[in-house]
């Protein structure tokens, strides 16, 4: 079926129809075993065993004979004593009140004996007298009429629950038709949304051929080309990087040439702080375009310990060298494991260590911690820089994002050291999340630990 609209309304039309056809057989059947029960119903021998137990156990006997009576048979037979009421206390159907208004009045009552020569009054219903001289009076309703009244009865809610079961199940089919598709485009764009352009819908849903599978065809057309168009951005990112290497080499050869000439001057030196930091900017963006495409490096088993404290060095000569006061401590209660990528993890956690080192303050500490959880290994990096404002928290993870805070104090900085670090630690299937500690910031790495 091409059409969802068509799809929709078939189904529920469908369950209009089934539910007619269904009541329809379900009454035939109740009026079919209805017309049975009453032809195998003899009147005259009712009549004479409710005589029998009305003489022997009287009213109580009477009742008990009505109350034995087949279910259809019973639904037509009103026995009624002389103040109009049914012995099953019963609400009387309309045939039955109207007699009583016709031949009864208010009650029934045995008729004096009268003589009237050759005439005999017909007594148009059977009646019984009780031991105790009460009058019972018999009515018998013909099936015909009251074959709907029963199944109102008796049947009604079996019809109504016949319904409820048919409509229920063509409804689960109709919103399982609807709402599974709709979860694998929600899937689908969860994937997309974490970064894996790869993920498509068309060999799970493509193959409908209604809206669904129109849409389908259209989001894989859209993956495409947002796969494309990344694609383009990383290769025009990488050769761009690639082309600035270049010239901005020899520019530092021709300094160096100029200084040799002339001897050293100020503008040198600002011309030299100048070309590092753009060369150490181009060196973030093609690390960070490396980390975002696949990598072709082999998933290893890594001891966290001996992959940080090697960085943690390399930090601490680094800043010492260049005469900051600011100290790293390196706190290890865990020997942890955990296998993945090795370099993108180190980078990851050199970059955060940069970056709190740069913002922890000229003589503050950074304290680093290494600790193992049931499933996974934490690393917390905290400075004494202050933090960053709580609407910040996530957004110091984006590429090229600078704190409000960082851009007052005019530190340097691209923008790129902790957008590296997230993109590294999702390779190896972790997480990174930044908060407030009470002197600074606060950066806690995840990562689910090796299997044993």
């Amino acid at each position: 079926m091409r059409s969802l609209l068509i799809r929709i309304f078939t189904s529920f039309w469908s369950i209009i129809v089934i539910t007619i056809v269904a009541a329809g057989a379900l009454g035939y059947a109740y009026a079919e075993r209805a017309r049975a029960t009453m032809q195998n119903f003899e009147i005259s021998d009712a009549m004479l065993e409710a005589s029998e137990a009305l003489r022997e156990d009287g009213r109580e006997g009477l009742t008990e004979w009505l109350r034995s009576l087949p279910g259809i048979t019973a639904s037509l037979v009103y026995v009624l004593d002389d103040r109009g009421s049914d012995l099953l206390e019963r609400r009387l159907p309309p045939p039955v009140q109207i007699a009583m208004r016709r031949f009864g009045g208010p009650r029934f009552r045995r008729p004096p004996p009268r003589e009237f020569g050759n005439l005999r009054p017909a007594r148009p219903f059977t009646q019984l007298i009780g031991p105790d001289n009460h009058v019972y009076t018999f009515f018998v309703l013909p099936p015909q009429g009251n074959v709907a009244r029963w199944l109102f009865e008796r049947g009604g809610l079996g019809i109504v629950f016949l319904a409820l079961l048919i409509s229920a199940a063509v409804s689960y089919l109709l919103a399982r038709a609807i709402s599974q598709p709709i979860r694998r485009f929600r899937e689908s764009a969860v994937a997309i949304a974490n970064g894996d352009l790869g993920t498509r819908v068309t060999d799970r849903v493509g193959k409908r051929r209604d809206e669904i599978g129109l849409l389908a065809q259209d989001f894989d057309r859209m993956a495409n080309e947002l796969q494309r168009a990344w694609l383009r951005q990383t290769e025009l990112t990488r050769n761009v990087s690639h082309e600035l290497r270049s010239p901005l080499a020899r520019l530092r050869v021709a300094l160096e040439l100029a200084r040799r000439k002339t001897g050293d001057l100020p503008e040198y030196d600002k011309i030299d702080a100048e070309t590092g930091r753009l060369d150490e900017l181009i060196g973030q963006i093609l690390e960070f375009s490396r980390l975002d495409s696949e990598t072709h490096e082999e998933r290893t088993l890594i001891n966290l310990d001996e992959l940080i404290r090697p960085v943690v060095e390399d930090v601490r000569y680094e800043h010492d060298r260049a005469g900051s006061k600011a100290r790293i401590a390196f706190d290890s209660g865990s020997g942890a494991e955990v296998r993945g990528y090795a370099n993108a993890l180190r980078s990851g956690v050199e970059n955060v260590l940069r970056n709190a080192m740069q913002h922890g303050g000229d003589d503050g500490e950074v304290q680093v911690r290494l600790r193992a959880e049931p499933s996974h290994a934490v690393i917390t990096i905290v400075d004494q820089g202050g933090g960053v404002a709580e609407d910040e928290l996530d957004r110091i993870f984006e590429p090229f994002y600078r704190s409000k805070k960082g851009r007052r104090e005019s530190r340097t900085g691209s923008g790129l050291g902790l957008a590296i670090a997230a993109r590294a630690i999702a390779m190896n299937n972790g997480t990174v999340m930044a908060s407030n500690d009470a002197a600074g910031l606060r950066v806690a790495i995840r990562l689910p630990l090796a299997d044993p």
